[in-house]
């Protein structure tokens, strides 16, 4: 039984990694809050979602220590992650990201059938050295190895300690966001009065049962939910579809 991080089953097997602190295991939820603007209306939740991988360069937090990759940042609940984000300068208009390692499913609908692999970066304090270059301080010798040998061993993400709550971040590369899933997309327009709070469901129930089609939701103003009919027709509806059912069909026999 796992008793690793609060956003962790803790019913889930873990297994270790013999030399860095390695963690392969699954059944994860993980939360972004970003600031919305009104450039995100009429994106579809696909779009949003992927706009959440970022290219890795010099307007990306931490993107020199790992230069050429995608990079995106997650929290182990969404009250860690709005409240990076206010430190940070974010207004109330917010958008919050609620995924899920694929595999956590009973309904798995993406290609991967690896589980998520994790650094542990909190038994090393990787937090410090983020610290370090929010504040321009040089690296030691030895935070360069470490973050050599973390690059060498390609993981999924690296989980550290949230500076703000106490609470664990995790910084999410190209393949590691590959494997996530969303299960809720809400909006809040916390800067106007009234409730303009709205919510786009793509996973239900604890078995996370998909729902593919609310990928091809949308957020018009204000805080309202539509549909753009066009991504049934997409490439990812399509090939996420045809993994559901084959997944079905495995769970009935």
């Amino acid at each position: 039984m796992s008793k690793l991080y609060s956003n962790h089953s803790y019913l889930s097997k873990v297994y270790k990694h013999n030399t860095l602190p390695i963690l392969i295991t699954e059944e994860f939820d993980f939360f972004r809050c970003v600031e919305f603007n009104s450039s995100f209306y009429g994106k579809t939740v696909s779009e949003l979602f992927h706009g959440n991988l970022r290219n890795s360069n010099i307007s990306i937090r931490y993107s020199h220590l790992f230069p050429n990759q995608k990079l995106s940042y997650w929290s182990d609940c969404s009250d860690t992650s709005r409240k990076e984000i206010k430190k940070h300068g974010s207004n109330n208009n917010i958008l919050t990201f609620w995924a899920y390692d694929d595999l956590t499913s009973s309904f798995p609908t993406l290609e991967n059938k690896e589980p998520l692999i994790i650094v542990d970066g909190i038994q090393f304090g990787f937090e410090y050295i983020l610290e370090k270059c929010d504040k321009n301080i040089p690296l030691s010798d030895e935070d360069i190895v470490l973050i050599d040998q973390i690059n060498n061993e390609k993981p999924d993400c690296i989980a550290y300690k949230s500076m703000v709550t106490g609470t664990t971040n995790f910084l999410f590369f190209e393949k590691g966001f590959k494997k996530l899933a969303i299960r809720e997309v809400t909006l809040r327009m916390g800067e106007l009065k009234g409730n303009n709070k709205n919510s786009i469901i793509c996973a239900g129930t604890s078995d996370y049962l998909p729902n593919l089609k609310n990928y091809g939701q949308y957020f018009s103003p204000i805080a309202r939910i539509k549909m753009n009919e066009k991504y049934l027709d997409s490439s990812e509806y399509r090939s996420r579809l045809e993994i559901k059912e084959y997944s079905f069909d495995s769970f009935k026999t």
